[in-house]
């Protein structure tokens, strides 16, 4: 018995099955930002872009879809509207504030709006090939720090699938999954 005393106990030796160095961490959590980040954009486009779920089809007059808009900082009101393939259409646009601009690239629309000033563009002819969805109208003269979520939605023929209605979800989701799994293996190593 007092040769097994004298012997020295094995410490059992703590397995590592992962292991993530500097570089990986550093890798996750750019990932982790970028997923952040991109998940408050999508969402704060619809705030301070003053997007509402109401969808406007304007009004028909002599066989033209006409749209009054009005562009303010930092949304347009009304901030959807809906057409169809083949339509014509004339945009109505008053600036109420500042020097503002309303472009839909898909249709070749560009407007400058001067405060007060109101402005038409008629005669846009919605391609009857144009792929049915969602497209984006927006500001496209620099009109402050809220200009990049100056924003509104063209609806030509029936909406389609949008992945920024559910982007801050998944992004919210997936960066709990991440952090639950990182918390989960550091308590693992940790114990």
């Amino acid at each position: 018995m007092a040769e097994e005393e004298k012997r020295p106990q094995e410490v059992p030796k703590k397995r590592r099955p992962y292991h993530v160095g500097g570089a990986g961490l550093i890798v996750i959590t750019a990932f982790i930002v970028l997923l952040f980040t991109g998940g408050i954009a999508y969402g704060v486009q619809s705030v301070i872009g003053g997007e509402r779920e109401e969808v406007v089809e304007g009004v028909l007059v002599d066989g033209v879809r006409e749209f009054k808009i009005s562009a303010s900082q930092w949304y347009f009101e009304p901030a959807v509207i809906k057409v169809n393939p083949g339509d014509t259409v004339k945009f109505i646009i008053t600036s109420g504030d500042i020097m503002h601009g309303f472009a839909i690239n898909e249709l070749g629309v560009n407007l400058a709006l001067s405060p007060g000033v109101e402005m038409a563009q008629g005669g846009v002819v919605i391609p009857p090939d144009i792929a049915e969805g969602t497209y984006t109208m927006y500001c496209s003269i620099f009109c402050g720090i809220g200009h990049p979520y100056m924003k509104g939605t063209i609806i030509i023929g029936e909406r389609g699938f949008e992945i920024g209605r559910i982007l801050p979800y998944v992004a919210t989701g997936v960066m709990a999954g991440m952090f639950g799994t990182f918390i989960i293996i550091g308590r693992r190593r940790a114990g």
